[in-house]
Parts: structure tokens; C-alpha cells; sequence
């Protein structure tokens, strides 16, 4: 047998920027890849990184011809196996994903799709053979392709600097961060339709860009050449599906993605035929987009979209803070925000403390006291201003911390969107929030999202004096003002993720 062979493991893929090659039980077979706009584009059927992802999806035409080469390295004959580089090495030990990857049941790319890692998410890997890692995921064991894993905790990629320049818009709410990862901090946030100069330099899925003097890096796969141009190549429409509610736009079928506002209940939407995760794959607008396939309805190419009925008259009135936008004039269910100081239609309806204001043809309701009939002025700094609650959605005790825990509170429901809730004072055993001097930042999706709570943790360690904090505690670990020196200190076990706290990010300031 060839010292390279090996037929338990039979597809093993090397993405090339011209050749495609496969490694089977008879060697290895290369063919010539069909490529798509510029000579460097690759269609990878095997590839193991996951379709869609917003971290490998380039789509600004003049962005496609930058391709990541994956090497492997390292490739020795073992007893049944093939060892890859340093991934054999790989028991019982942290690995972080070089970009977005497919997490499955079983060491195959025939096996179910059990998650996902993003591009530097760390992940507990407990033995690797054939090219595979058996990890912990979400308290099971899974498998990930060994080529998109590493032993460094950090991921670098070398910027390349001949890309073109030029003027883009931002498709959606979209952070511009100090680097081009997740774990570099985020200085800016620009709303959808900002124009942005690129600088012609690229590093992985970030682009780099020039804004308000500033020179910052943006996700490439949210910017696009022209407002309202696709970020992608439109797939095949295979017929068209009825709304039975008002029903939500998604940029992405994850749970990364960012709303887009509701469709009011009867519009007719473009399907490609693709259903992942309980979520419908539409056209919206000259872009791919995803809805909740629970409500929609399959219909004939004959039938004709009905009449919606004209939405209620209404007069303009201005948020005085950040409103949730409640589905129902009662209840808890709710989505999206309107931000400080942004017009309201209002239809002049008031239940239960709600006014009932339309958004995108749909009905919806917030809360009436936040409503004024003259726009308030700005608040320094964004976020909430002293006129207005600083809770939000499921948020509590905000209101009664101390002058320095909301400017921390203010800062990240301006720069941190994906955060949703936070807890402030409340009676406690211990007297950092019954004093109002602590918050609690909660991460969502906090097992496999790690880094947005680092993200958070460093960037107010960094500007500690800035926000009167005095220490931080993420992770089970503690940093703290008086000990700065030693860094982020390992705590004792107290139990549950809460306790531990793994779920969310402790600031405590002083006063």
C-alpha cells in the first residue's frame, strides 16, 4: 500500500487556488476547478466551512480574488489513521477554528450537522485520527475537520494589500472594530446605508475602511458597491410562498442575523427551495434572505398576492429613549428597538400603557410614556439619556445603579447590539449590586460565544479609569485594579455557569 493510502479515511480535501484533490484509497487525484468572476475564485463542494457564513463570504466583486490556501502538513502513516500536522496532538486540549467550520456527529462529511464554530471560537478537543477532531460540544462528543482547527488561541492572517479602493455602503447595523477579528474592539458603530472608503487592504473576511477620519476594519460580507446592491450571487427562485403573519426579514439563516423589519401578512416571497434550522431561504429585495418557514404557505405561480388592507392613519411623534418594539399591546414577546430620538407613527391608540405605532406596514406597540410630540435632544455619548429608562427588553435594576455603572450601561447598548439584557441592582448577599455599583452583562449563546463577553471584559479593562471600575470578573477568572499587574486571575469553582460566571461579564466601579 502507498505510505499515503489509507481507506478508512476517503475523502480528504486540500482547497488550491487552481486544483481541487481528493485523497483515496488509490492516491491522490487532482482536477482543475471551475472558477467564477475573477481567476482566483473557487467553488469547493467539499469545503468543510459551513455555506452562508457571514466570516468566508466575500461579496464585493472586486473582493473575490483573495483566496485562503489551506496547507496540510505533516502528513505521516499511523495505525489506521492519517495524522495532520499539529492536530494529532490534539487530545485533551483547547483548539480554536481557523474560520467558520462545520461541527457534525460523526467524523465524516456524510454525518449531521450538529453546530458550528466561528473563526476563532475555542473548542475542548479530546483525541484527532483520520483527519478529524472528536471535540465537546455542548456536553457531547462531536467532530470537526482537523484542517480549520489550531492549537494558537489566536488566529492571525497576514493582510493582503492589492485589493481595490473605493467607496462601499454598509447593508445593515454594522460594527467597525479596531482589527479585523471578533476579538478586536469595536470603536465604531455605523447604520445601514453609511458610506465607507476601503483602503485596498483585506485580512480574511475584514475589510479595511476609512471613516469619519478613522481608519477601522468592517466585515466584508455587510458591505456592499452601491445602496441596496446584492451582497451576493441570487440563487434559483423555485416558486413563491405566501406570509400567514407579519413576518420577519433575516440578513442570515444563523443566529448571527440582523432584522430587517416585518412584511405585513399576505405578501408573496421568491423561495429557493433551501430549509435550514426551521428557517426558509427567500429573494427580498434583490438579495438572499431568510424567514420562519412556520409561517408561510406554498402558492401557485397563478395566484395573485391579496390586497393588503391600508395600514391605519398616523401622526409622527419621537422616542425620548430606546424603545422595544412590543408585538402586542400586552405580553413579553417583542423585537427589535427604535433608538433614542427617532421618529414614531403613531396611530394615537393607547392599551395597557402601550401605544400602538406602525413599523414597515406592520402593527406594533411601545411603550406610551417614552413618546414625545417634540424631538428630544441628543444624548453625549449615545444610549439612554437621564429622561429615560435604561432597562431594556428583559433588563432590570438599571435605574438605581451609580453614575459610573451606567455610563458602562450606556456604552454597550450604543456599541454592543447583540446584547439584549443586563441586570443592575438587585438584593443580593453579596453588596456590589444592592450598593448600585455592579452589572451584569449577559452574553447570549454564551457557550459557543466565548469571545463577544472577552471582547466586552478587555475593552473595559482597558478603560478602567475612563468608567471608575474597579474589577471585572468573566470566565471564572477576575481582574481587578489594585492587582493589574498580575492580569486575569484563575477563581475557585463555585458551581454553575452563573456562579462561575461563564454566562455573563461582572463590572463593578466604584462610588
Amino acid at each position: 500500500m502507498p505510505q499515503h493510502a489509507n481507506p478508512a479515511f476517503s475523502h480528504l480535501e486540500v482547497v488550491d487556488p487552481t486544483r481541487q484533490c481528493l485523497l483515496s484509497g488509490s492516491g491522490w487525484t487532482c482536477r482543475k476547478l471551475r472558477l467564477r468572476g475573477s481567476a482566483t475564485s473557487i467553488h469547493s463542494p467539499q469545503q468543510e466551512t459551513p455555506k452562508g457564513s457571514d466570516d468566508v463570504n466575500p461579496i464585493l466583486k472586486g473582493l473575490r480574488g483573495t483566496v485562503i490556501a489551506v496547507a496540510v502538513a505533516g502528513l505521516v502513516q499511523s495505525v489506521g489513521s492519517i495524522a495532520l500536522g499539529p492536530f494529532a496532538d490534539a487530545s485533551s486540549s483547547q483548539m480554536t477554528a481557523t474560520t467558520a467550520v462545520n461541527v457534525r456527529a460523526g467524523a465524516s462529511t456524510g454525518s449531521a450537522r450538529v453546530g458550528i464554530l466561528y473563526r476563532g471560537e475555542r473548542v475542548q478537543a479530546v483525541s484527532a485520527s483520520n483527519g478529524w477532531t472528536a471535540v465537546t460540544h455542548r456536553g457531547t462528543t462531536a467532530y470537526v475537520a482537523s484542517a480549520y482547527l489550531t492549537s494558537s488561541s489566536v488566529v492571525v492572517e497576514k493582510p493582503s494589500t492589492s485589493q481595490p479602493t473605493g467607496n462601499v455602503f454598509a447593508v445593515a447595523t454594522l460594527n467597525l472594530r479596531a482589527g479585523p477579528s471578533l476579538a478586536d474592539t469595536v470603536s465604531q458603530v455605523v447604520t445601514k446605508g453609511t458610506k465607507l472608503g476601503l483602503t485596498g487592504t483585506i485580512s480574511g473576511s475584514y475589510s479595511q475602511v476609512a471613516h469619519n477620519g478613522r481608519t477601522l476594519w468592517a466585515a466584508t460580507s455587510y458591505l456592499a458597491a452601491s445602496v441596496g446592491a446584492p451582497t451576493q450571487s441570487l440563487p434559483a427562485v423555485t416558486g413563491k410562498v405566501r406570509a400567514t403573519a407579519a413576518l420577519m426579514i433575516r440578513t442570515t439563516g444563523d443566529r448571527n442575523f440582523t432584522s430587517l423589519g416585518d412584511v405585513p401578512t399576505g405578501t408573496l416571497l421568491d423561495v429557493t427551495g433551501v430549509v435550514s434550522n426551521g428557517l426558509a431561504q427567500v429573494v427580498w429585495q434583490g438579495n438572499v434572505r431568510w424567514v420562519n418557514n412556520s409561517y408561510v404557505t406554498k402558492v401557485s405561480g397563478s395566484t395573485t398576492s391579496p390586497v393588503a388592507p391600508a395600514p391605519p392613519k398616523t401622526s409622527t411623534q419621537y422616542a425620548t429613549a430606546n424603545l422595544n418594539v412590543w408585538h402586542a399591546a400586552t405580553g413579553t414577546a417583542h423585537s427589535g428597538e427604535i433608538g433614542h430620538g427617532s421618529a414614531v407613527a403613531v396611530t394615537g391608540v393607547v392599551t395597557s400603557g402601550r401605544a400602538q405605532i406602525v413599523v414597515s406596514g406592520a402593527v406594533r406597540w411601545v411603550t406610551a410614556k417614552y413618546l414625545s410630540a417634540s424631538k428630544p435632544s441628543a444624548t453625549p455619548g449615545g444610549g439612554t439619556g437621564g429622561g429615560g429608562s435604561l432597562n431594556h427588553g428583559f433588563s432590570s435594576g438599571l435605574d438605581q445603579t451609580n453614575a459610573n455603572v451606567k455610563n458602562v450601561v450606556r456604552h454597550i447598548w450604543a456599541n454592543y447590539p447583540a446584547i439584549k439584557t443586563m441586570y443592575g441592582w438587585r438584593r443580593d448577599v453579596t453588596p456590589d449590586h444592592p450598593a448600585g455599583r455592579a452589572v451584569d452583562v449577559m452574553i447570549p449563546n454564551y457557550r459557543s460565544n466565548s469571545a463577544q463577553g472577552w471582547e466586552i471584559a478587555r475593552y473595559f479593562r482597558a478603560n478602567a479609569k475612563q468608567f471608575g471600575i474597579s474589577y471585572i470578573i468573566f470566565d471564572q477568572q477576575i481582574w481587578s485594579v489594585a492587582r493589574d499587574k498580575e492580569g486575569w486571575r484563575k477563581m475557585a469553582g463555585r458551581g454553575g455557569d452563573t456562579a462561575n460566571h461563564k454566562d455573563h461579564v461582572h463590572i463593578n466601579t466604584h462610588g
